[in-house]
């Protein structure tokens, strides 16, 4: 690709010769047809005496000796560019060994690879790729320009949205981990409900998304969740949400639009937490959160509060003394 082309997709600014690109690198692995990205202008300098690279993509305030292209946000011209260069292969068409179930409506362009099976009354939209050993239920439906990666399962009466990729390794609309004691044994709760995945929501490896008991189970659109995730039954989660691995949002939950929950956090059941929350690593929260605040801890409270809590317990055994001899001097 010319930097002409590339200059066009990153809506940048270009300086030098319109060399041909062969590939996006690494600074330090780049050859002479590759372009890199530098995302902070005081290693603009470095990075040119070091790199082999035939072009740079720098900030706006930066400038090259080399080849370059200007832009606001070199991090975000990288995901515009990145696309355009992915060298994975997708299925292209329905392998022979596919096992189709009965009245199965599949739109053009939709390439599903081997050993997929789909079960009945299933639709599936235009441009949507399935990769090998996937499980599809019955009375499913998925969107348009979906990615459904190796030995995803997606259990009867889901839906997914447009433009949703769902990783290896998911289980989406199990059963909710729902039992009640009958006096003698866990008694479990049959889970009857739905899951339903809205447009552009991401799923990382290994995530299990739990069928509602009654109703369904909600991911809004743009919400983005990574791997070793567990989502409960009944779960409400908004737009543009991000989850990060290792997390867990217990069921019938809600999470507002724009939330954070940062890796290795917990949700308790029955939560509700509002718009543009941040919710650092390894929080648990046990109570609902109003909008617009940042929480930490366990319980996870206002971060600035639960610094100061940490602050004081890391003087413990300081105070401790200090109160061992204050004791002694009233004794």
């Amino acid at each position: 690709m010319k930097l002409s082309e590339i200059s066009k997709i990153i809506e940048g600014e270009l300086k030098g010769e319109d060399i041909e690109i062969d590939k996006v690198a690494e600074w330090k692995d780049a050859t002479e047809r590759d372009i890199v990205f530098v995302f902070e202008t005081k290693d603009i300098s470095k990075i040119e005496e070091e790199t082999k690279a035939g072009a740079l993509v720098i900030p706006l305030d930066g400038e090259s000796n080399r080849n370059h292209i200007k832009v606001k946000s070199p991090k975000l011209a990288m995901a515009k560019l990145l696309k355009y260069f992915d060298w994975r292969t997708y299925p292209s068409q329905i392998h022979s060994t596919v096992v189709l179930g009965e009245n199965v409506d599949i739109d053009k362009d939709v390439g599903i690879g081997a050993h997929v099976v789909i079960g009945d009354n299933v639709k599936i939209g235009k441009g949507t790729k399935i990769f090998p050993g996937v499980i599809i239920g019955n009375n499913v439906t998925i969107g348009e320009n979906c990615i459904i990666y190796p030995r995803v399962t997606i259990y009867d009466y889901c839906t997914i949205g447009n433009n949703v990729i769902i990783h290896s390794g998911c289980s989406i609309g199990v059963d909710g981990f729902g039992y009640i004691w009958d006096g003698e044994e866990h008694l479990k709760i049959p889970h009857i409900g739905k899951v339903h995945i809205e447009d552009n929501v991401e799923i990382g490896g290994n995530t299990v998304i739990e069928r509602a008991t009654l109703g369904t189970t909600e991911i809004g659109k743009g919400t983005k969740i990574g791997s070793l995730i567990i989502i409960g039954h009944n779960v409400k989660i908004g737009e543009n949400c991000v989850i990060v691995s290792q997390s867990g949002v217990a069921g019938s939950s809600k999470l507002g639009n724009k939330v954070i929950i940062a890796g290795q956090s917990g949700v308790s059941d029955h939560v509700h937490i509002g718009n543009n929350v941040v919710v650092l690593a390894k929080s648990g929260v046990t109570k609902d959160i109003p909008d617009n605040i940042i929480v930490s801890g366990f319980p996870a409270r206002p971060h600035q509060e639960e610094m100061k809590i940490q602050a004081i317990l890391r003087r413990l055994p300081e105070i401790w003394e200090e109160i061992k001899k204050l004791r002694d001097k009233l004794d």
